[in-house]
């Protein structure tokens, strides 16, 4: 719009400020557009059938004037309505204790590798216990995941001491056997 206005010319204010001009209904004249027709006037809805007609609601009467309170000034009205609004009681509000929890160690990757590398029944149980671990405390069961990663670490120590000694056992037998091989192959 500033496109359109000269530097040097003087720009009236007054054209800024003033409303459009209203025709003698009140409404604004459409600028652009031809005029509308109104909707007709809607009908209410028809009976239906099985229910009975409704009945208009009676004139509301509103309440009785309160006692205690002077009428206020400045204000001109018919009725004088006054609305108090009592608060239910409410209940005491509740706190919630919960104290947060370290989650137990649950020793799968040492359970999976035990059963891998050292004794296939003792990690076969310790992984059964270490799924357990996780299971029990998102259940919210503490101690019972405690247990469980109590008895988790207990078989995957027990699998690897296991893994060890039968290491141990197959290394001096396969030397045994190596030496007893060279003794009789001379």
């Amino acid at each position: 719009m500033q496109g359109n206005v000269n530097k040097g010319a003087s720009f009236d204010q007054t054209v800024l400020n003033s409303p459009p001009p209203y025709d003698a209904t009140g409404k604004s004249p459409q600028q652009g557009y031809p005029p509308q027709q109104g909707y007709p006037p809607q009908q209410g809805y028809p009976p239906q059938q099985g229910y009975p007609p409704q009945q208009a609601y009676p004139p509301h009467q509103g309440y009785p004037p309160q006692q205690g309170y002077p009428p206020q000034q400045g204000f001109s009205s018919q009725q004088q309505v006054v609305v108090v609004n009592q608060a239910a009681p409410q209940p005491a509000p509740t706190t919630i204790v919960r104290s947060i929890q370290v989650h137990p160690e649950d020793y799968l990757v040492q359970s999976i590798l035990v059963l891998i590398f050292c004794c296939r029944i003792f990690g076969i149980i310790a992984v059964v216990y270490s799924c357990q671990v996780r299971s029990r405390f998102n259940r919210g069961d503490y101690h019972g995941a405690q247990e469980s990663s109590e008895y988790a670490k207990k078989f995957v120590t027990l699998g690897l001491i296991c893994g060890i000694i039968l290491f141990l056992v197959y290394v001096v037998l396969v030397i045994v056997n190596q030496a007893t091989a060279a003794k009789t192959s001379y």
